[in-house]
């Protein structure tokens, strides 16, 4: 129950929409076709009757005519069955669509991308949103029309079985016979069935999972290599890396043979289950056959209409498989809602609702994720267009209290107020793969305009790169790590932002060649209010002014309390 209850969770917003519209007329002509074809084969149940009677009884002119109504049948069948899956496969995409849309526009637009990280983040959100929403769909519609369409056999095929078995009572006892025996055969072989098959099946959901887990996890390792890939080289790291990829393999390869031999035993139950049953109506028959309740005919009659019946009620056994992979990945996508969900609890409000111009904050409290204090009591006031160097020990809270005013930062008390219009540029930019005019805009759409970046790029002393600007290359893996830096300051020239925080933003950089790009940043950005951490001393000089956080530790303010706590005793004693 926890399981379908999760799954409509994740169903509901799109299904209960008027954007699923199409979708359920799609849907309703899809289990219309299902429902269909289950009477063309109630049709050619029939049709197996007469034409094995006519083939006993050697009439030449109606086994020919039988044959071309055969040829009808078939026609009908398939056509049935490619329009039935084609219309599946329309509600599949427009479902996959919108749940992805859905999923990838709540996971960015509300930067849970970011917070997941800060907090406890499911496994590998990417693989959650390009593979598990296309296996939850396509498993739920494969599911639901065989489930259906077994539902509707079951309902036409029974009453076959019954009309066939209804006129022969089977002697169980002396004083004990069954009517329509041969259906209730067909019950209790396929409900025997489903009890072996759970049996033996049922540590598949979450070899299932651990298979999908393992696998989302080794791909992100060979992207985040790839990625890295200089960083690997330079460090001669690639026989590390091996032997961490080989030991992820290692566990994919562990666990998809513990799947190999559940799998194994499931099948040659299901298998077994299935050939054996191929014959049990033959068998089931005969004593009707030798009474003359049938024919020869109504014998093939039995044997399909028993198939259809043992196929219906096997449905969970014949989707166990289905079923165990589908109910694993309910739960990775639940999961993966869940933490949204609770991301979004511990978000607060990042910018005061009331527009600020410059930087404020009144007895501002920042945290770790896990709760540990970092600074105590903060309070800011820097005017629009200041620039102020923010300095501290290492491992202060310098970077975390830049989050903070950037508003991606959620763990904090007390009040901050800061313009709307924020840039913040860390130590390693972020490169997307675009052409350079893009990489320069981002995350705004690229002008016409080339005059506005080459400028940004002679600024920054980066015109080796002016005949690139509609190159696509991987900007990150091409440019060195201070090329990536001036990169990212030509982006804040093109950007303009009314506040610029600055976070390490020239390490990379030697001090010369980073006072002048600051010095520029400043002259060219001269209205913009610049907030910068930097460990490079000659930088000090060129800010309006300097505030030091040491202060405002929470170290520091334990420490205070100990030395004032030492002097009160010292005193007492004295006295």
């Amino acid at each position: 129950m926890a399981i379908l209850k999760q799954f409509f969770t994740i169903s509901k917003p799109y299904w209960l929409s008027r954007a699923s519209a199409l979708s359920w007329l799609l849907l309703l002509a899809t289990i219309t076709l299902s429902l269909l074809l289950v009477q063309v084969m109630v049709k050619l149940n029939v049709w197996n009757k007469e034409f094995f009677d006519a083939l006993a009884a050697l009439d030449g002119p109606l086994i020919y005519d039988l044959l071309l109504q055969f040829v009808g049948l078939v026609a009908a069948i398939v056509l049935i069955k490619v329009y039935e899956k084609w219309l599946q496969q329309w509600v599949e995409i427009r479902w996959r669509s919108a749940l992805t849309e859905q999923l990838m526009t709540r996971w960015l637009s509300k930067q849970n991308f970011y917070y997941l990280t800060l907090t406890n983040e499911p496994d590998n959100p990417d693989q959650r949103i390009a593979e598990d929403i296309k296996l939850l769909t396509t498993d739920t519609l494969k599911l639901l029309i065989n489930f259906i369409k077994s539902v509707a056999t079951l309902s036409a095929f029974s009453i076959v079985l019954w009309n066939l078995s209804a006129g022969f009572l089977l002697p169980v006892f002396a004083d004990f016979s069954v009517s329509g025996y041969l259906l209730w055969l067909a019950i209790i072989y396929s409900v025997l069935g489903a009890g072996i098959t759970h049996f033996f099946g049922h540590k598949l959901h979450n070899l299932f999972y651990q298979q999908q887990k393992r696998e989302a996890n080794f791909r992100a390792r060979l992207v985040r290599n790839r990625d890295s890939s200089e960083q690997i080289a330079l460090m001669q790291g690639q026989k590390t890396e091996k032997a961490t990829l080989d030991g992820m393999f290692e566990e994919i390869a562990l666990n998809w043979k513990s799947l190999m031999g559940r799998e194994k035993k499931l099948g040659l139950v299901v298998n077994t289950y299935h050939q054996i049953a191929a014959m049990v109506p033959y068998f089931a028959a005969i004593p009707a056959l030798m009474a003359k309740v049938i024919t020869v005919g109504g014998l093939f009659q039995v044997k399909m209409a028993f198939m259809k019946v043992y196929a219906s009620l096997s449905w969970f056994i014949f989707s166990y498989d289905d079923l165990t992979r589908w109910s694993a990945t309910v739960v990775r996508l639940g999961q993966f809602i869940d933490a949204m969900d609770k991301s979004e609890l511990l978000q607060k409000e990042a910018r005061s609702s009331e527009q600020h111009q410059g930087i404020q904050s009144t007895k501002l409290n920042i945290q770790q994720p896990n709760g540990k204090a970092l600074l105590n009591n903060l309070d800011l006031n820097i005017a629009q267009g200041e620039s102020v160097m923010i300095q501290g020990a290492s491992g202060l809270g310098k970077s975390t209290l830049l989050r903070t005013l950037a508003g991606v930062w959620p763990f904090y008390q007390g009040h901050y107020q800061t313009d709307s219009d924020v840039l913040l540029l860390p130590q390693k930019p972020y490169l997307n793969q675009s052409t350079l005019r893009e990489c320069l805009s981002y995350p705004n759409q690229s002008g016409s305009d080339a005059s506005i970046y080459l400028s940004a790029l002679e600024s920054v002393g980066l015109s080796d790169l002016k005949n690139e600007l509609d190159s696509q290359v991987e900007w990150s893996l091409k440019l060195s790590g201070g090329e990536q830096q001036k990169l990212a300051l030509a982006r804040a020239l093109i950007a303009k932002p009314r506040v610029l925080i600055l976070d390490e933003a020239t390490s990379s950089l030697d001090e010369t060649t980073a006072s002048t790009l600051i010095k520029k940043v400043q002259r060219e950005l001269s209205s913009s209010t610049i907030i910068m951490v930097s460990h490079q001393s000659t930088l000090k000089n060129l800010f309006n002014r300097t505030v030091d956080l040491n202060p405002f530790a929470h170290d520091h303010q334990v420490d205070k309390v100990k030395r004032n706590c030492k002097t009160d005793n010292l005193t007492v004693k004295l006295s």
